[in-house]
C-alpha cells in the first residue's frame, strides 16, 4: 500500500492538522513525521478562531513517537510523497508527489513561495509535483466543498479527498483554466460595507434564474465569454417566475426545465413546446422537490432522470402521452445524487452524479447498466473525480464530432461560476478519464451574474442564466411562505400559536407590497 510522510512545523499543531496525521495513521499510510522546526505564521485572532474546536493546539509527540527532525536545505534529500502541512514555502528539489492544502482566499499561483496558513475554512487540497526549485507543476487536484457552519464536516471532506488523491491515477488539467480573482464579481470591501450590501440584498432584491437561447457561435473547445447583445430570452413572462436547468427533446421540439414553485418552497417539472409556445407541467408520483430534468429516449419510449435528492436515491420515469411520470426503476438507493446525467457509451449506459452528502457539487460517482431500465451497477473507482470546478453535472452529455463531451458547473468560488466542458477520454465499469477542453462564462460588468445549465436545440444553445431582481421584500416573503407548509409537505412551524404569527406577518408583507407595487404582487403566489 502506497505511504506518506508529513511535514509540520513544530511539535505543536492545530487539531485540524492533528486530524489528518491521526487518519493517515489509522488507515495504515502514515510513514515519516518530519517536522522543521520553523516558527509557524500567526493568521491572528478572531472570533471564530477562538471559538473554533480545529483550531486548538494539539502536542504531536504525546500522540506519534515516528517524528524526525528536518532542515529544509538545499540539499535534503526525502523520500517517498508528502503531505506539506507546513506553513513555510517549499524550496528545495523534489521529484515525488505534494499533497498540499489551501484555504478559499489563496489565489492558486502554484509557484515555489506558496504557504499553508492555519486555515478557518478548509475548503481545497491539491496534488502537485515538484519540477525544480522555481515552479510546481499540477498534475491531479481536487477542490472540495466548505462546509461553512461545520468545520468537522470541512476536516472530514479533505481526509476523504486526500486519501481519493494518494490512490487515485485519474489526472485532472488544471493548468488550462487557472482560478483568476479578476474574472469574478468579487471585490475587496470593508466588513461594514458588505454587511450593508447583504442587508440591503435582502431586502431589495432576490435571485432569479430564467432560461435563454444563444447563436452556436460558441467553440466549446476554448474558453467563452457570453456577449449580451446576443442573449435572447425564451420565456417572455415576469422575471420572477424562476425557470432554469434546460434539457432538449428533438422529437418533440421541447424544453423541459424546472420551475421553481414559490408557493410550495420547492422545484416542479415543466415541458415547453417550443412550436407552440405553450408550457405545461408535469406530474411525477411525488411531492418532493424536483429539479434538472435530465430527459432520454429508449425503446421507442421517453424517459427523464431528474434531480431528487431528497428521496436519498436517484430514480428513473417514464414521461408518459398525459405529460405524467411514471417511476420504472431505481438506479441505485442510500445516495442523494445531484444532477444526474446519462449516456449510452460502448455498449454500456452511465449515470454521472455528485454525492449530495458531502456537499452536492465535488464528488462525482458514477453507475452503469446494460439496460438502462434492470439492475445498475457502482462503478470500481467511485468517487471517480472530487472537484468543485467540474464535477457536478451541467446539462445534457453529447457528442461533439468524435468527442464526447460532458458540460459541468465550475462552482468555485461560487455556485454558477461558469459551465466547464469536459472531452470523456476513457469511460469503462473499471476505469474513468475526462480533461477539461472549454468554457463558458457570463460577461464581467452586466445584470447576468451566473450559468450554470447548457443543452442544445436544433437552431442555438440553450442556457439559464441567473440575474437580481428588484423586488422589495420579495425574499422575505418567499422565506415566511416556506416555513408555513402543510405536515405533509414537511412544516417547520409545529406550534399553531408560530404558525398565526407567521401568517399575520406574511398578510401585513402581502399588504404593503400590494400598496406599493399593485396586484402584479400576486404573481409571487400563483
Amino acid at each position: 500500500m502506497k505511504k506518506v510522510s508529513v511535514v509540520i512545523d513544530s511539535e505543536k499543531i492545530s487539531n485540524w492538522k492533528f486530524q489528518i496525521i491521526n487518519k493517515l495513521s489509522k488507515d495504515s499510510l502514515l510513514n515519516t513525521i518530519y517536522i522543521t522546526g520553523n516558527t509557524p505564521i500567526n493568521p491572528g485572532l478572531t472570533l471564530r478562531r477562538f471559538l473554533c474546536s480545529s483550531l486548538a493546539q494539539v502536542t504531536i509527540s504525546e500522540f506519534f513517537e515516528n517524528t524526525k527532525r528536518l532542515s529544509l536545505n538545499k540539499g535534503v534529500q526525502l523520500i517517498g510523497d508528502l503531505v506539506w502541512l507546513s506553513e513555510n514555502p517549499i524550496e528545495f528539489e523534489y521529484e515525488q508527489n505534494i499533497y498540499y492544502f489551501s484555504d478559499s482566499k489563496s489565489n492558486h499561483k502554484f509557484e515555489k513561495n506558496f504557504l499553508l496558513r492555519d486555515s478557518e475554512e478548509l475548503n481545497s487540497i491539491t496534488y502537485l509535483t515538484k519540477k525544480n526549485k522555481s515552479t510546481c507543476l499540477i498534475v491531479n487536484g481536487c477542490w472540495t466543498e466548505e462546509a461553512k457552519f461545520s468545520n468537522s464536516k470541512s476536516i472530514s471532506n479533505n481526509l476523504s479527498t486526500l486519501r481519493f488523491l494518494i490512490h487515485s491515477e485519474y489526472e485532472d488539467s488544471f493548468e488550462i483554466f487557472k482560478y483568476n480573482k479578476d474574472n469574478l464579481f468579487i471585490e475587496k470591501r470593508s466588513r461594514i460595507t458588505s454587511l450593508f450590501l447583504k442587508f440591503s440584498s435582502l431586502l431589495f432584491y432576490y435571485t432569479s434564474w430564467s432560461v435563454y437561447t444563444y447563436p452556436r457561435i460558441i467553440n466549446i473547445f476554448t474558453k467563452n465569454v457570453l456577449e449580451g447583445k446576443r442573449v435572447g430570452k425564451i420565456f417572455n413572462d415576469r422575471t420572477w417566475k424562476f425557470k432554469a436547468d434546460p434539457f432538449y427533446l428533438e422529437s418533440e421540439n421541447s424544453l423541459f426545465i424546472e420551475k421553481f414553485n414559490y408557493l410550495l418552497g420547492r422545484g416542479e417539472l415543466a415541458k415547453y413546446n417550443l412550436d407552440t409556445g405553450e408550457l405545461s407541467n408535469l406530474k411525477p408520483e411525488s411531492s418532493l422537490h424536483f429539479s434538472y430534468p435530465c430527459i432520454f429516449e429508449y425503446d421507442d419510449n421517453t424517459y427523464m432522470i431528474p434531480e431528487g435528492a431528497q428521496s436519498n436515491c436517484i430514480k428513473i420515469y417514464k414521461k408518459n402521452d398525459d405529460e405524467s411520470l411514471s417511476e420504472v426503476v431505481t438506479v441505485v438507493e442510500n445516495f442523494a445524487g445531484i444532477d444526474p446525467s446519462i449516456v449510452e457509451y460502448n455498449g454500456l449506459w452511465y449515470i454521472f452524479a455528485t454525492d449530495g452528502s458531502v456537499g452536492s457539487n465535488s464528488h462525482l460517482n458514477i453507475y452503469y447498466s446494460k439496460n438502462p431500465l434492470t439492475k445498475w451497477s457502482e462503478h470500481r473507482l467511485n468517487p471517480v473525480k472530487i472537484n468543485i470546478k467540474s464535477s457536478r453535472g451541467g446539462g445534457e452529455i453529447f457528442k461533439e464530432g468524435e468527442s464526447i463531451i460532458r458540460p459541468t458547473q465550475n462552482c468555485y468560488p461560487i455556485y454558477g461560476t461558469s459551465i466547464i466542458f469536459n472531452r470523456i477520454e476513457i469511460l469503462t465499469p473499471d476505469n474513468f478519464k475526462e480533461v477539461i477542453i472549454g468554457e463558458i462564462e457570463v460577461p464581467k460588468n452586466s445584470k447576468y451574474k451566473g450559468i450554470h445549465t447548457f443543452s442544445r436545440n436544433k437552431d442555438s444553445y440553450v442556457i439559464d442564466l441567473k440575474t437580481q431582481e428588484f423586488f422589495p421584500f420579495a425574499r422575505l416573503v418567499t422565506i415566511l411562505r416556506a416555513r408555513i407548509k402543510s405536515n405533509d409537505e414537511g412544516i417547520f412551524l409545529e406550534n399553531s400559536l408560530s404558525k398565526r404569527i407567521a401568517v399575520l406577518l406574511l398578510f401585513l408583507f402581502f399588504v404593503i407590497l400590494i400598496y406599493l407595487f399593485g396586484w402584479r404582487t400576486l404573481s409571487l403566489f400563483v
